[in-house]
């Protein structure tokens, strides 16, 4: 029995989901167990930490899935990747005396695409795992960057050519234009982080961007690809850089992004970038320009299932940390293994600026958080960064790579659903502004490139 996907009327399952189960043996003591995974649209993070018990035992966990999804299973020692689609069941078995020989245990060829993942991720000869961290800075400079992003993706190429054969036709589909867009994606992203994190424009080697001239911009057959619709945010953000306007009327971001979109794009493709982008500025940038903007334009989806489900989707986050009421303390990790709370904040006017790794609208405001906590080093204001959905290592990465100057927390296991929950962190970057009494004068505070600074010198002179 093979697995098909997409053989419905409607090739993406907006309330899909999938059922993972975990069979595990010889556990000699109980062990943390986390799931997590991301769903594009309407968007979605699940991040479900749990503990197996000792011994032996079963769990099983449901997971939003709206077509070909990745998801990452973390236990002591292993991240697994894993692939789910929707309707779908895939149980897995966790051997804790060889942690590294998971076993998947469906009838379907569901098992043999997460079989070919781990091979991939594990005994491969080279094997292929994150490549833009292994490929980024501090390589030195793009010329290096490239040669060893071309190394590896011909490997990865090597590696599913040879294994190809075994895997069902739509998913060779998948992972063909998945390793492609992932790998274009990771090279222009490159270019923008360097320019951060070194604080200036860098030259472009010759030839650095020929990865795109045989690349399609617009192809239906990717649909249903993460990876993809990343190429395209990354490709019209290039653009955008270089003044490449081709017609398009204006230069703010959401109208220039629809604009490049209803060019290059097609069908159910063009539907899905437009939501997707729409979605992103109201998370990750200014709600009401996104709410704004589908106000004026309600008309631009090809399938009005489309604004139902965006308009769904942003009234279920229209929430707030009520003002003019204490912030919730919390007692959090910083880079010396110290714990900090909130509470000892008591008497400075407090930003808390929260993040996550591999957020770049965060990324981009670290220089400018790092001149607020340099202008006011000797006043009684404190600038803190609080990392969630994020790995101790990734934080610590982040932090020493972007060279943050404020106070830099990181939300462990135990206290991180508490923060998201309790400052309502749907969107990212998000800034809350404290009075000296740590009561929250603005929920959703400007970004320090924007307006910050002056908010705060309004608190302080209060």
């Amino acid at each position: 029995m093979n697995t098909l996907f997409a053989q419905t009327s409607f090739w993406y399952d907006f309330s899909g989901t999938a059922s993972l189960e975990i069979n595990y043996t010889n556990n000699t003591r109980p062990n943390a167990c986390k799931v997590s995974s991301y769903k594009m649209f309407p968007e979605e993070y699940t991040d479900i930490i749990d503990t197996l018990s000792s011994g032996f035992g079963k769990k099983t966990y449901k997971i939003p899935v709206s077509g070909p999804q990745s998801v990452t299973l973390t236990l002591p020692g292993i991240e697994v990747p894993i692939l789910l689609i929707p309707g779908a069941s895939l149980a897995c078995a966790v051997d804790f005396s060889d942690i590294k020989n998971v076993k998947f245990q469906t009838a379907d060829s569901l098992s043999l695409i997460n079989g070919y993942l781990l091979k991939k991720k594990f005994l491969s000869s080279s094997p292929v795992k994150n490549k833009s961290s292994e490929a980024s800075p501090p390589a030195g400079y793009l010329t290096s960057y490239s040669a060893k992003m071309n190394d590896l993706y011909q490997k990865e190429m090597l590696f599913f050519d040879q294994n190809k054969d075994e895997l069902p036709k739509w998913f060779q589909t998948h992972e063909y234009w998945n390793i492609r867009y992932a790998d274009a994606s990771a090279r222009m992203n490159t270019v923008v982080s360097r320019e951060i994190s070194i604080q200036k424009a860098e030259s472009i080697p010759p030839n650095y961007y020929s990865f795109l001239d045989a690349l399609p911009v617009g192809n239906q057959s990717a649909k249903n690809n993460y990876k993809y619709y990343l190429f395209l945010y990354e490709l019209f953000n290039k653009r955008l850089k270089e003044k490449k306007f081709a017609g398009c009327k204006s230069a703010d971001w959401l109208p220039f992004h629809i604009c490049q979109a209803e060019m290059e794009l097609s069908g159910d493709v063009l539907d899905m970038y437009k939501a997707w982008a729409i979605q992103l500025v109201f998370n990750q940038y200014n709600r009401d320009v996104a709410k704004e903007y589908l106000k004026q334009n309600s008309n631009i989806f090809r399938d009005p299932v489309w604004l139902e489900k965006l308009q769904l989707s942003l009234k279920s986050k229209e929430k707030f940390l009520e003002k003019n009421k204490p912030a919730p303390n919390f007692v959090l990790t910083d880079l010396k293994d110290s714990l900090t709370s909130l509470k000892s904040m008591k008497g400075n006017v407090v930003v808390l600026s929260f993040w996550f790794a591999g957020c770049k609208p965060c990324i981009e405001e670290f220089p400018f958080e790092n001149a607020l906590a340099e202008k006011f080093r000797d006043q009684q204001v404190k600038i803190v960064n609080v990392c969630v959905n994020t790995t101790e290592e990734n934080w610590r990465r982040y932090s020493e790579r972007f060279g943050l100057k404020t106070i830099n927390l990181w939300a462990n296991p135990q206290w991180e659903k508490s923060v998201i929950e309790k400052y309502d962190l749907t969107v990212f970057p998000k800034y809350v502004l404290l009075d000296k009494n740590l009561n929250a004068v603005d929920t959703s505070a400007e970004r320090p490139s924007q307006g910050l600074e002056n908010q705060i010198m309004t608190l302080l002179n209060q």
